[in-house]
């Protein structure tokens, strides 16, 4: 793709059909750039885009550079096909997968061709082997494919990759593909491309045998790809999909598939893993101002029949269960209407209660903080101490915050709560946290005046 790139902007590259560029110099630069070949490959392609002595035939091309999306369906094909030669090496797959990306931008039958001819021939093998074992698909070596499944950073992002695979196909199959326009359609004079631009063998052969994608079933693919990713447990995902065991084969993909049962207790299971692991991967520091982030978790949610206000309030109790509060703060302000707001408020009392009983703690250990929290009120201290070791009981990956940080999101969560059946329980929350935060302030100030 940087060659591409190159290419169209250098002034090193010419028209050979034109008077300008018909020149003996310009001849033996196009012979010497097939000789020297060799000084770039497929799979360390640097000689190609920094030498200018032995720039590629496809340099002098500039016209047939335009056609982006023959050429990225071209380099997906050998991309692909060099990573089934070396399935361990993934920055081939990862070049492929960035090369269909461009052919789903602008989307025509040999786009849809290419992506289904590589899920079918490299990438289904491995994901039927991954969910049924080695026995099943004949196309794959158990002794080279083995290994590299155990090996968790290479199934992390061959799954990354599938999942990817499968959406481009989702969403290249169910629009129309006709009202795309095609790289032929770029050129206003054809005539004057030299060689002329033909029909592709390869391209044309694999949109001949294109056949209609069963939406059910990419679908269902797609969320079992999607589920796995984000929990690795198969077992789980075949419970909560009863017809799990027809999918993978070579045809599944044109074969209906029965409707999925809706909202039982394994797929919001599955849904809550996804949830927790998309939050734990998301950085504390950029700000999140939509729910883009989970769409693809509210893509499968709404499979599962589970509304997706269900898991945009599960997604935001994560990010604060996880002490991540700042990156949220936008969202907050604006998102009450898409959330479940009595399921988010009787999860945050809980996670408030585990942070306020954890501060309270250790200002008992320091002298000056005794009397202070001597004189918060017992029953609300006793109901609160209650809540949170009944919530960190259950919960290993709850993050302490600062008390600054606490009162901000209880401040925040009053907002959302009055004339509210929680008002009194966050009111309550609400004074503890004042006092406490005067106190500290206090302390502070007076430490400052006695240096």
């Amino acid at each position: 793709m940087a060659m591409e790139t190159a290419y169209l902007s250098s002034s090193e590259a010419f028209y050979p059909s034109t008077v300008d560029g018909d020149t003996i110099a310009h001849k033996k630069a196009i012979l010497q750039s097939c000789s020297n070949s060799a000084r770039g490959s497929l799979r360390d392609p640097s000689g190609l885009t920094s030498d200018s002595l032995s720039p590629p035939l496809l340099f002098y091309l500039k016209d047939h550079g335009r056609c982006t999306n023959r050429l990225a369906a071209h380099r997906a094909l050998i991309l692909v096909g060099l990573w089934g030669q070396a399935p361990d090496n993934m920055l081939l797959l990862r070049r492929c997968v960035e090369s269909l990306q461009i052919l789903h931008e602008n989307p025509n039958q040999f786009g849809l061709a290419t992506l289904l001819e590589i899920w079918q021939s490299r990438i289904r093998p491995v994901f039927q082997s991954l969910m049924f074992g080695f026995g099943i698909a004949d196309e794959l070596s158990e002794e080279v494919f083995s290994p590299l499944i155990e090996d968790k950073v290479w199934l992390s992002e061959y799954t990354i990759h599938a999942r990817t695979i499968l959406g481009m196909i989702l969403e290249c199959s169910s629009g129309n593909l006709s009202q795309y326009i095609s790289d032929e359609d770029t050129f206003s004079n054809k005539s004057e491309m030299w060689p002329p631009l033909r029909e592709c063998p390869i391209l044309s052969a694999l949109a001949s045998k294109l056949r209609p994608i069963k939406s059910s079933s990419i679908m269902l693919h797609h969320i079992v790809a999607f589920t796995f990713e984000m929990t690795h447990d198969i077992d789980s995902i075949a419970s909560a999909v009863p017809s799990f065991n027809m999918l993978f084969s070579v045809g599944s993909l044109f074969s209906e598939m029965p409707p999925i049962p809706k909202e039982s207790i394994e797929q919001r299971r599955l849904i809550d893993q996804a949830i927790v692991d998309r939050a734990k991967k998301s950085s504390s520091n950029p700000v999140i101002d939509n729910f883009d982030c989970i769409k693809d978790v509210d893509l499968v949610g709404k499979a599962f029949g589970l509304d997706p206000k269900y898991t945009r309030t599960r997604y935001l109790v994560e990010i604060i269960r996880l002490g991540k509060d700042a990156s949220i703060n936008d969202l907050l302000g604006g998102s009450s209407t898409a959330l479940m707001k009595p399921l988010f408020i009787e999860e945050l009392v809980k996670i408030l209660c585990a942070r306020l009983d954890g501060i309270i703690s250790s200002l008992k250990r320091t002298k000056q903080y005794r009397g202070v929290v001597s004189r918060l009120d017992a029953e609300t201290s006793t109901w609160m101490k209650e809540q949170a070791e009944r919530f960190t009981s259950q919960d290993d990956d709850y993050t302490p915050v600062s008390l600054i940080t606490t009162h901000s999101l209880i401040l925040r969560l009053r907002s959302m709560t009055e004339n509210d059946t929680f008002s009194d329980q966050i009111n309550s929350l609400c004074l503890i946290s004042e006092m406490l935060l005067k106190a500290v302030r206090e302390q502070e100030q007076q430490r400052v005046m006695d240096i």
